[in-house]
């Protein structure tokens, strides 16, 4: 396996974990505190939390598109709020979805342009390879603001950064998911 994709596997793996270690630290909050609006990002935690989850689901059907089948279309608005027990039972749907597509996708694959239909008529091709590095940022980017709400809160957040992960041994939550 070439190293982009192995370093892209590393990624997704970081990417598993840190979304399970944000899952673990809603499971200290109450009902109320989980809701609340903080005027951060998607309202609060869980409505930012069911935005990570739809985005990581989104770009992964994109990212399993072939190009012969024309323009990808970005699903419009907003889903609507996801309860934390679904998104507990539905994640790791996504984790090893995006470990399989990835270890199944020819080394030429991520190179590979989709044509994207995006809001206000906006199209562009982009190589996987960008697509994934997008999902991975826009996840980061918004656990980051999860933290930020935790602490808000007065809860300690969960560990989830990248030297977190690495400080952790870099578990496989996808395989861990899968004995």
């Amino acid at each position: 396996m070439s190293f982009p994709k192995e370093l892209l596997r590393a990624d997704i793996r970081r990417l598993a974990w840190s979304d399970h270690k944000l899952l673990e630290g809603c499971a200290t909050l109450s009902a109320e505190e989980l809701e609340r609006d903080l005027r951060i990002s998607h309202g609060g935690i869980l409505g930012t939390l069911g935005h990570i989850y739809c985005g990581e689901r989104v770009w992964l059907h994109c990212l399993r598109t072939t190009a012969d089948f024309g323009n990808w279309r970005l699903p419009p608005g907003p889903e609507p709020g996801i309860p934390l027990e679904l998104l507990k039972k539905k994640w790791p749907e996504l984790w090893t979805g995006f470990d399989d597509w990835l270890e199944n996708l020819p080394e030429s694959g991520l190179g590979i342009e989709l044509t994207l239909q995006l809001p206000g008529r906006i199209e562009r091709q982009l190589p996987r390879w960008k697509i994934l590095r997008h999902v991975l940022e826009h996840s980061t980017m918004h656990g980051g603001q999860m933290i930020g709400m935790f602490r808000m809160l007065g809860h300690q957040p969960p560990a989830s950064s990248p030297m977190d992960f690495y400080l952790a041994g870099e578990p496989n939550i996808v395989a861990e998911m899968r004995r």
